[in-house]
């Protein structure tokens, strides 16, 4: 009996527990103005969510919204009328008056859903593709069930209303749509209906004509009219049209176009014939460059030098993107923006005038890292990108690996003189103790470059390094002179054709660097050096890559027993030959030094796949080989290639990808291991 009666008093509690639930499911609501509450009854959250800001709505209009009988009754209306529009066609609203409230008891009934839907009178698209046009407003609702959507017509209004500008998008100008929902709902409360639909004829571009156009611009405007023939007409399509010819006036110099289109349509649907009048008005030429007062001295001079060469050019939107992008190569602009504006009374005058925001110039960072060939890396940099408000950046860093310490300190002068040309100037300081050897060095380097355009740029160099090796393993032949002072003179040209020099997905880039090398302070050392590189990039699906690369390095003139160790070339390592370590393709000593040689050929094919956004796999094969002797020519090599043949891993990030690669060595000599795995950053060629 005792357990009988335990029994009976937990179901209690239970039910209990679920109409308490239910309670607070439904619990009142309420809305405040003007020290009148309204307060509603017998709605769920989702029903509130429609309700709320009408009912705020209302009583602002209101103006006094005193608690009235005419106010309750008002609003009472208005929160059936809702109800009904969102799918409860049975909800009733009763009310009361309280002390400066008003209560409104809701009951919003049963909810109808969305029954068979038909299409009546289609012929032109598929009736999938025009049932999710129809139903897209419903589905869109929040929290909506997506297999019986709840009946709310004002949505399925609009569904027919965008059934009707997706005819019309594909030239049934004339086509019209009516709802026709089935008078009430079954007994299984789904309501059912049918969009009855009229294309009416369908109309395609046919002839379309220009008047007006500049000279200058009569081929890109032809090609731009014939490639709209045959296809469906509609209002959009010809305003399209007109932006892109607006557009195309604009980049080179015509501000002021104006278009005009002219057509006449038949009754019986067919081919529209267009005519479209151009007003070019007057071709703008820049008189000068002007600038934001927001903007510091020190990037006001950047900004005027950077785009000092456009002042007396005709407008040319390109012209102006190239010099926006050396501009931002500065680092020293988070943002920028160019407009033309009026220059005194002559309208073919204008002056360009540059707004934006400037980075914050003092950048503070912490770096910790691994490579396989310098192994673990910590390090600190220090950028000001306007030092003392002079437009100039001064940056330093100080880092270390398993090589040793590394520390530099740079000037750069972006706009030197006030011209379009930056000046480098770097003081710095290295330690490497890797192999069986130990150097230190320290060097004072010149570097002016100028970007030409944007493709190609140029650098001019000059350097002075001081150094002192010492090791108690190495031969005097194998490290070349121990203490030594190398004086560079040289030109480095770069053609980039890429899409993005980061993330390269299409496009090509070729480089080439000429140096000549003495040493007036002791060492006895004099060479030439080349390096040539370049890369091509192919897409061949939306995820699927191919690129390839090639590089020649030569030292002319010398052999490599009388070339410093360090200032050798080598082969070898995750940017040349994989199936090899850093620097190790070529004579190794028996301690594991890498000796370097004068001639350097690597040349690589890869490709990749996209797995998932941002992360690749990759398959590539490479072939290189590394020279001893004295060379006289850029183009000298040794016959004597070895190979790799491996895969590889592939992370995108903004800065460039973290890439870990396998290369297998296919026929392994004798000390060789049978491939090399790599962990580093960016592609290899």
């Amino acid at each position: 009996m005792t357990n009988d009666k335990s029994r009976i008093m937990s179901g209690r509690r239970c039910i209990l527990a679920a109409v308490g639930m239910m309670l607070g499911a439904l619990h009142a609501h309420e809305v405040t103005h003007s020290g009148t509450a309204v307060q509603v009854k017998g709605v769920t959250e989702a029903q509130w969510r429609t309700l709320e800001g009408m009912l705020k709505d209302q009583l602002t209009l209101s103006g006094n919204p005193a608690a009235t009988e005419p106010l309750a009754d008002d609003l009472a209306f208005f929160t059936r009328q809702q109800l009904i529009r969102e799918g409860w066609p049975d909800a009733e609203v009763g009310w009361r008056l309280a002390k400066n409230a008003i209560e409104l008891e809701v009951k919003p009934g049963k909810s109808i859903r969305v029954g068979h839907v038909k299409m009546s009178g289609n012929t032109v698209l598929p009736e999938d593709e025009l049932r999710k046009y129809l139903m897209k407003p419903t589905l869109e609702r929040p929290e909506v069930d997506q297999k019986l959507p709840q009946w709310v017509e004002a949505d399925l209004q609009q569904g027919a209303g965008l059934v009707q500008r997706r005819l019309r998008a594909e030239g049934y100008l004339n086509a019209a749509t009516t709802l026709l929902p089935a008078p009430q709902a079954g007994s299984d409360l789904r309501r059912d209906l049918t969009l009855e639909i009229n294309p009416g004829p369908k109309f395609v571009f046919g002839r379309a004509s220009l008047g007006g156009a500049p000279s200058e611009l009569e081929k890109q405007t032809q090609e731009l009219m014939t490639e709209h023939a045959g296809t469906p007409f509609n209002e959009a399509r010809v305003q399209q049209i007109e932006q892109r010819l607006r557009s195309l006036c604009m980049d080179h110099g015509w501000l002021n176009a104006q278009i005009e289109a002219k057509y006449a349509l038949g009754e019986a649907g067919g081919a529209v014939d267009v005519v479209f009048n151009i007003k070019p008005g007057d071709r703008v030429r820049i008189s000068r460059i002007t600038t934001h007062p927001g903007f510091t001295r020190g990037a006001t001079r950047v900004l005027r030098a950077k785009f000092k060469p456009l002042t007396g050019r005709l407008y040319e939107a390109e012209d102006v993107d190239f010099f926006f992008k050396r501009t931002l190569d500065t680092g020293m602009f988070a943002l920028l923006d160019t407009e033309v504006l009026p220059a005194g009374e002559n309208p073919a005058l204008g002056e360009l005038h540059i707004t934006g925001e400037e980075t914050k110039p003092v950048t503070l960072g912490f770096e910790l890292g691994f490579d396989t060939f310098l192994g673990a890396q910590a390090g600190v940099t220090y950028k000001n990108t306007n030092w003392r408000d002079s437009g100039n950046t001064l940056a330093a860093e100080l880092s270390y690996s398993m090589a040793g310490p590394v520390g530099f300190v740079s000037h750069t002068n972006p706009a030197l003189m006030g011209s379009s040309h930056a000046l480098t100037s770097r003081l710095a300081l290295e330690q490497f103790k890797l192999f069986e050897y130990d150097r230190i060095g320290t060097t004072l380097g010149f570097d002016l470059a100028r970007r030409v355009s944007g493709h190609l740029s140029y650098s001019l160099f000059l350097s002075s390094s001081a150094n002192t090796l010492s090791t108690k393993k190495l031969t005097k032949a194998e490290t070349g002179p121990a203490d030594y002072t190398l004086e560079s003179l040289g030109v480095s040209l770069f053609y980039d054709h890429r899409d993005n020099p980061i993330l390269p997905k299409k496009g090509w880039f070729i480089s080439a660097r000429l140096e000549t090398t003495t040493s007036l302070l002791g060492g006895n050392v004099s060479f030439a050096r080349s390096d040539l590189r370049g890369a091509w990039y192919r897409p061949i699906t939306k995820k699927f890559r191919f690129a390839a690369g090639a590089a020649l390095s030569n030292i002319m003139g010398v052999k490599a027993q009388d070339v410093p160790i360090d200032a050798r070339v080598f082969n070898g390592g995750p940017n040349s030959v994989r199936s090899f370590a850093q620097r190790e393709l070529g004579p190794v000593t028996p301690g594991g030094t890498p000796l370097g040689g004068t001639s350097a050929l690597f040349a690589s094919a890869e490709f990749s796949y996209e797995i998932m956004p941002n992360f690749e796999f990759a398959i590539f094969a490479d072939v290189g080989s590394l020279g001893r002797g004295a060379t006289s020519s850029p183009f000298d090599y040794s016959p004597d290639f070895r190979q790799a043949v491996g895969a590889g891993l592939r992370y995108h990030l903004p800065f460039g990808p973290v890439r870990i690669d396998y290369g297998h060595n296919p026929s392994p000599r004798v000390g060789e291991g049978s491939g090399m795995l790599h962990v580093t950053v960016g592609f290899a060629f």
